[in-house]
């Protein structure tokens, strides 16, 4: 009986040592470089705020809190705010690259990716990309199954 428990034990403390090892490597990954300044050439959603094109810059909304909530400033607008989530590739990236949604003329800023790194940022899908994407399956008509992918659109940041 006390062999069953020592194996269930030492069982237990690899499962616990695999998964601070595995949540601690990526959590470095994930630190963009901050700030991220880019030149975006249309105008483009991020959430529900409608921004102008021009200059805008990237970066961490509270040092404590990581890559999760993102600032952007620029524009007309001082700041706006979002929570992001992780995404990863198997290939780093070399550049460091906004990429957008297009639907129809509206641009939405779904991804933000650092140089050289194999993880990046997602923002959550808003309600307005959503309604866009409602927009452009029912242009396409009743005989599409399922909503069209959105044009991806990359701009290179520095």
């Amino acid at each position: 009986m006390n062999t069953a428990v020592a194996k269930a034990l030492a069982k237990f403390g690899l499962l616990v040592a695999m998964i601070v090892i595995a949540t601690g490597a990526p959590a470095k990954a994930q630190t963009l470089e901050y700030p991220l300044n880019a030149n975006i050439p249309f105008d483009f959603t991020v959430g529900n705020e409608k921004l102008t094109a021009g200059k805008y810059s990237l970066r961490r909304a509270q040092p404590s809190a990581g890559d999760m909530i993102v600032q952007i400033t620029g524009g007309e607008h001082s700041i706006i705010t979002r929570s992001t989530v992780p995404v990863e590739t198997f290939r780093p990236r070399e550049k460091s690259v906004l990429i957008f949604h297009r639907y129809g003329d509206e641009y939405f800023l779904v991804q933000v990716w650092p140089a050289g790194g194999t993880t990046g940022r997602e923002l959550i899908k808003s309600r307005s990309e959503r309604e866009a994407q409602r927009k452009a399956h029912d242009n396409v008509g009743m005989a599409a199954m399922k909503a069209p992918q959105p044009e991806t659109v990359t701009i290179v940041a520095n």
